[in-house]
């Protein structure tokens, strides 16, 4: 018996020396129509997604920043909600709580589309064309909603960035200490995008200019995920208010950003929605609940 051990033992060993790592889970389904549903693995149409999502009162959509596709289906979502009977709430991530005023008059229409872009001051926001968002401002207007900035200001996030701590205020400096840049699995997920620094500052090393990124990072999810409970609080008074949360697909995948920090904030239930480019390589499993899939080149982030 012994001598049969003594055999099989590094035998064991090599066979597991040898075993490959496992591949990540892929839903290999072909969906014929616009949305799978990764939960219950099928894909299904915008009347069901709607029955799916109805429960929910708060709704993480993620976006492709370039895609006009995937704003078409962020606005036909306001626009079928509106059709329910549901008020939107849309809490966005180009703008500050600071905007909130603003905000409030462009979703009552009380300027146009040029007057908001010059107030709001879009392409320092922004950077993108406002073309391809306005569906989704246009869709909640119509839907008599309401507008909500989420993310840090400019001036905060350039505090953050350079760790001036003695530029903060009293308030600033208690969320910069509770930032939380040890969640391991979100650091696996953004290695790739943070492997090499584009825009070094003078004397900085490569692994200083990846934290100041990742540290930027991180307080965009949790400032965004702090204000979306504070707005969850405020907004959500009848089971017909459904808040929104609108951020690059990034902030929202594989539920490591915001909705993830949302979660140290709030307890109430949420549901995630990202568009996806179709791919005959599949979707991998645990990016969001629902897909949204499109077949235009895949956007750069």
């Amino acid at each position: 018996m012994h001598y049969l051990l003594l055999i099989l033992t590094p035998l064991l060993f090599l066979i597991s020396g040898c075993s490959k790592a496992p591949e990540p889970l892929q839903h290999k389904e072909i969906c014929q129509s616009d949305i799978y549903a990764m939960r219950s693995a099928e894909c299904i149409d915008m009347e069901r997604l709607l029955e799916k999502i109805e429960p929910y009162q708060i709704i993480f959509v993620g976006d492709h920043h370039d895609s006009s596709e995937s704003h078409a289906f962020t606005a036909g979502l306001i626009g079928e909600l509106d059709q329910k009977g549901y008020r939107i709430h849309l809490a966005n991530e180009w703008f500050s709580p600071e905007d909130n005023a603003l905000l409030s008059e462009y979703a009552d229409k009380k300027f146009n589309d040029g007057n908001f872009t010059k107030k709001i001051a879009w392409k320092k926001k922004a950077g993108y064309d406002f073309e391809l968002f306005a569906p989704i401002y246009h869709a909640v207007q119509e839907a008599d909603g309401e507008l909500y900035g989420i993310n840090l200001s400019k001036a905060f996030q350039k505090r953050i960035s350079d760790q001036n701590i003695s530029g903060m205020s009293e308030s600033e400096k208690v969320f910069y200490d509770t930032l939380d840049l040890n969640v391991s699995a979100h650091q696996q997920m953004l290695s790739p995008f943070f492997s090499h620094c584009h825009r070094l500052k003078k004397v900085e090393t490569q692994e200083a200019c990846q934290g100041r990124m990742n540290r930027v990072q991180v307080a965009w999810d949790t400032m965004m995920a702090r204000e979306s409970a504070v707005l969850a609080d405020t907004v959500l008074k009848t089971k017909k208010d459904k808040l929104i949360v609108f951020a690059g697909s990034m902030h929202l995948a594989y539920s490591l950003g915001v909705n993830l920090r949302f979660g140290r904030y709030s307890d109430l239930p949420y549901v995630t929605i990202l568009p996806e480019v179709r791919s005959d390589s599949g979707m991998e499993h645990g990016l969001a609940d629902y897909l949204f899939l499109y077949s235009s080149k895949q956007p750069d982030e």
